[in-house]
């Protein structure tokens, strides 16, 4: 008995701290799209519009006015609700006179040019730099402007900031050992002058001697804020020379840096956000507000076994806040407006019972410390691959994948890979003292070993969460639930949950033994 109580005390504890704590509200689909064609698509971004309107952004494949089958860049608009607005199809090497080649999207930006509103998109297309400017009401092409780097930030009035690396003048050229960041203004009163509002420029002057090897600049990104302060994510990296004709220089290091620049172009400062081993596949800016600036970085683990990520909150004068690394590598990080974290990754496990097929889309929350918080499981029984992650104003969270997919969560499928477009938000769950607790629902005996028998007068609609705000069981709507089998349950607190027809909400509090 003593070693049964013992784990009950600490349970019926636990139940009594968590009256006065909030329920987990649960991520739950609220809408998705399939987009494509029976051929091969391919989903590249999704953002929200000023509108609170969602941007989709993919490839498409369609036959041109030959008969030949070619890719056409397709943006669509949807509102909230999930209506489409418009759909645009776009020739973009024709529409840019360049050659019928591949191109890449980067970021975005929304620009008010001779009274439109323009979705800039930075397309890079062999070596050219592009804005490909969208007319915002529309979806219409309207006209493009070079640009000089794809790490780029523009603002309203398309003034630019911007940074490339170039290799320095000498005899051997070693790698981009020289950095130019750079503010431009296009407006016309610029362009009869000097638009290069101001420069900076840094050459490596600590590269070592030539038979030893060589430092390098890798940008990552690049962001100004509502003060005018430029800052810049930039990877320096350290070269071994490798004296063989058929091989690269091997890499040895490499520091994440966060350089500084006030809105006069002057150095401020830098910061080197180490991490566990520097083999540093990318950094990425999460959120630059008024308070601070959350930065995300991919490398690999102190063990050198395994890719992770690791979160970086600043202060605007280049101090840290929070740093912590996670558990896994997730490309795609959003923060929503309490600064807590959105992550999407594929993942399979055949010994998860969760997973629905090859690879699946996982979503998990987790607080502004890295606490997690809730994880849930989308996808088919074939391959799902998450492309893009977005978190609008309102919680709801937008995510893009790859999907060649047709059941589980996959309602439709035009034949092999479609864009699978995912509206999430939660269940609103209030906290306990703000529900109607018990009513006609109760239960017994509580705590619970096996079997938990339901006293209620009318049907329900059953479900029951776990204290990480997981669903675990839920009954079939309209039906009149007795009892219900806990015994596979883990030991713990359980929230019980009883939806009348009505849309009334009653609760109760479980403790399995």
């Amino acid at each position: 008995m003593m070693h049964l109580r013992l784990p009950l005390l600490a349970t019926i504890g636990l139940l009594a701290f968590s009256i006065t704590m909030p329920i987990t509200a649960q991520t739950k689909m609220e809408w998705q799209k399939t987009i494509g064609t029976p051929f091969h698509d391919n989903a590249l971004q999704v953002f929200p519009d000023e509108q609170g309107n969602i941007i989709v952004i993919g490839k498409e494949s369609h036959a041109d006015f030959a008969g030949n089958i070619r890719e056409y860049m397709m943006v669509v608009k949807y509102d909230a609700a999930g209506q489409e607005i418009w759909k645009t199809y776009h020739d973009v090497a024709f529409n840019v006179f360049n050659a019928p080649v591949d191109y890449s999207i980067g970021d975005h930006f929304y620009t008010e040019e001779f009274g439109d509103t323009l979705l800039n998109l930075i397309i890079k297309i062999q070596d050219r730099v592009l804005q490909y400017k969208i007319l915002d009401h529309s979806g219409q092409y309207y006209f493009y402007e070079e640009t000089l780097a794809e790490i780029i930030d523009v603002n309203r009035e398309n003034e630019k900031v911007y940074a490339k690396v170039l290799c320095s003048i000498q005899q051997s050229c070693y790698g981009p050992d020289s950095l130019v960041v750079q503010r431009f203004d296009p407006s016309p009163d610029s362009l009869i002058f000097d638009p290069v509002v101001w420069t900076f420029e840094m050459k490596q002057d600590f590269r070592t001697a030539p038979f030893q090897g060589h430092y390098d600049f890798n940008i990552q990104a690049i962001r100004e804020d509502g003060q005018g302060n430029t800052y810049l994510l930039v990877q320096i990296e350290k070269w071994q020379f490798q004296f063989c004709t058929d091989c690269a220089d091997a890499f040895i290091d490499a520091w994440c840096e966060v350089f500084k620049f006030d809105a006069e172009g002057n150095f401020i400062g830098h910061i080197n956000l180490k991490t566990a081993k520097a083999v540093v596949s990318g950094m990425s800016f999460v959120e630059l507000n008024d308070e601070s600036i959350t930065i995300q970085i991919n490398d690999i683990n102190a063990a050198g076994t395994k890719l992770l990520t690791t979160i970086c909150r600043l202060n605007h004068d280049l101090t840290i806040q929070k740093k912590f690394e996670m558990t896994e590598a997730y490309n795609l990080v959003r923060a929503d407006i309490e600064g807590n974290l959105v992550t999407c990754r594929n993942i399979f496990d055949d010994t998860d019972p969760e997973i629905n097929g090859l690879s699946d889309v996982l979503v998990s929350k987790f607080d502004a410390d890295g606490n997690f918080i809730e994880q849930a499981y989308f996808g088919g029984s074939s391959w799902d691959f998450p492309r893009a992650l977005t978190v609008t104003e309102d919680g709801a969270i937008y995510f893009l994948a790859n999907s060649e997919s047709n059941d589980f969560d996959v309602t439709e499928n035009f034949g092999g890979q479609d864009m699978w477009l995912v509206k999430l938000t939660e269940d609103g769950a209030a906290s306990v003292e703000d529900q109607v607790v018990a009513g006609p629902l109760s239960v017994f005996p509580n705590p619970v070993g096996d079997m938990v028998h339901l006293m209620i007068d009318e049907p329900l609609l059953i479900a029951i969460y776990d204290m990480h705000g997981r669903q675990v069981y839920q009954s079939a709507k309209g039906q009149l639930i007795k009892q219900v089998d806990v015994s596979s349950f883990p030991q713990g607190c359980y929230l019980l949950k009883g939806v009348n027809e009505g849309q009334q909400v009653y609760t109760t509090r479980l403790i399995k033994l």
